[in-house]
């Protein structure tokens, strides 16, 4: 017998001769490799199902973030996503909103006037005040580069002129 049948036995059996039997549909081989196959495409349709599911849920989160719901709301609509507005109108009281962003208005709402509230404790604004007055008395900005400002000091030949350099450079340091 080859190694391929071909549906073929090789016995002298004449008795059903050009009748395939009503089990088999084909050779092994080729039985074998469809039953293979099938199984791949089934694992192929299922990974593309889940596929897809992801890229409905995915979109439909970043719809309902635009729409102002958390994306957590995807997980309860279950419906055609061209028909979000309208599960959102007669279900959205029900959802979860997001908190508005700096900077964002949501309808209904005045933007606040004013400075921000302050995150410093009451007791802390006093001393915070003090500490802001303090930090830009008399004290200049450096300018130019730490190059330059090292040519400066190596080109001083006094200490009159270092300490004038220093004051300059907003040293609020007594150099004299």
């Amino acid at each position: 017998m080859s190694e391929y049948g071909f549906g073929y036995d090789d016995t002298d059996d004449m008795s059903g001769a050009g009748e395939q039997q009503p089990t088999e549909q084909g050779p092994k081989w080729f039985r074998d490799y469809m039953g293979k196959v099938s199984g791949q495409l089934s694992e192929l349709q299922a990974e593309n199902k889940r596929l897809k599911e992801a890229q409905t849920r995915s979109e439909l989160e970043n719809t309902l973030k635009a729409k102002g719901y958390a994306p957590q709301a995807a997980g309860l609509f279950s419906g055609d996503p061209a028909k979000l507005d309208e599960w959102l109108s007669a279900n959205g009281a029900a959802l979860a909103k997001l908190p508005a962003a700096p900077g964002e208005e949501t309808p209904g709402e005045q933007a606040p006037s004013g400075p921000p509230a302050s995150t410093v404790p009451a007791d802390g604004q006093e001393q915070m005040r003090l500490m802001q007055e303090q930090g830009t008395a008399g004290a200049a900005a450096p300018q130019g580069s730490d190059k330059e400002l090292a040519a400066a000091i190596a080109a001083c030949e006094t200490p009159e002129q270092f300490a004038q350099l220093m004051q300059s450079k907003g040293s609020p340091f007594d150099w004299s």
